[in-house]
């Protein structure tokens, strides 16, 4: 990682601007990953624009730089570098700009192990989130960790870690959380604001959602449907949908957790598994990826053939592992 590492100081140093991008539907990992390494080359004297096709979930709008984030990006204006944080693909940057064609240069930083290293530097680890990658590139410039700093790396590393519950926790993610701790992290205010600050309209969506809420005969797969319907009654939007599918893998017996959701002539599919299924497999027979207990897919069809075609696709990966059916 040394060369990648090197390879990224050079080219800050060589740039006089930056664009900081977020992948589609952004999470907790991607919106504090970005705002951290915004300060970052701010730090370093470059002018930086930070954006994301899609608006920052209001949870995590507290974080500094959240403010900054934009959603639409100014007509022919160039950058030295585009720098993408957990994105495994540049597709996953979204479909309303060409970063190839903004940035004479792109660094790729990302923990997902599908990464298809599509930058001219790929930082690219298999590490508990994208915002540790940040702290070893900070830690390796030798700058100082500063609070705003540390507020959005924390809030990265325990969305990512489930609040250090997932099996992608180790050693250096606890002596990463002691750093960020020494650099002023509250984390009582921290985790009151990311996880007891659900939205009455979120709350009501997952009621509908769930009240739908479908099982496999086996209890071993759990899905839900949010429909068109059920977010125009609601007047919902995606971030109240935030911690449903955790909420589906949670009941007691359920293997892989699925949560389909009609969207713009299409259907978005997250997968969450809890021991033996590595549902980035599941999701990459549909186009999609991601990690061995969380991954997503966009699928272009019908509710009801999306349902058909994934839990069929589900059972076959639970038979394999020797699961009943």
């Amino acid at each position: 990682m040394t060369e990648a590492l090197s390879c990224i100081k050079k080219r800050i140093k060589n740039a006089k601007s930056a664009l900081v991008v977020s992948h589609v539907d952004p999470d907790g990992d991607s919106i504090g990953s970005m705002n951290a390494m915004a300060i970052l080359l701010a730090y370093y004297g470059l002018a930086v624009d930070i954006y994301s096709q899609d608006s920052v979930p209001k949870i995590y709008r507290f974080l500094p730089g959240s403010d900054k984030v934009k959603q639409k990006l100014e007509p022919n204006k160039k950058y030295d570098l585009l720098i993408a944080v957990d994105a495994s693909d540049i597709k996953r940057l979204g479909d309303k700009f060409n970063p190839r064609a903004i940035s004479r240069a792109i660094i790729n930083i990302d923990h997902h192990p599908d990464n298809t290293n599509y930058a001219d530097c790929n930082y690219v680890e298999g590490l508990s989130s994208t915002a540790e990658l940040i702290y070893k590139l900070i830690k390796y410039l030798k700058m100082k960790i500063t609070h705003d700093i540390a507020d959005n790396l924390y809030v990265a590393l325990i969305t990512d870690t489930g609040n250090f519950r997932y099996e992608n926790t180790s050693i250096s993610t606890f002596a990463m959380a002691q750093d960020l701790l020494k650099a002023g992290v509250k984390t009582h205010d921290i985790c009151t604001k990311i996880y007891d600050n659900k939205s009455l309209t979120g709350i009501r969506v997952g009621a509908a959602v769930m009240s739908k809420m479908q099982i496999s005969p086996d209890r071993k797969i759990a899905w839900a449907v949010v429909t068109k319907e059920i977010m125009a009654e609601n007047q919902a939007k995606s971030e109240d949908l935030v911690g449903l599918i955790d909420m589906i893998r949670q009941i007691e017996g359920i293997e892989v957790a699925i949560l389909f959701r009609e969207e713009y002539g299409k259907i978005k599919v997250n997968f969450r598994s809890k021991t033996k299924i590595n549902v980035s497999e599941v999701a990459r027979r549909f186009g999609g990826g991601g990690h061995y207990r969380a991954a997503g897919a966009v699928l272009e069809m019908d509710i009801n053939m999306a349902q058909k075609l994934v839990i069929h696709e589900v059972k076959k990966y639970i038979a394999a592992a020797q699961f009943l059916i």
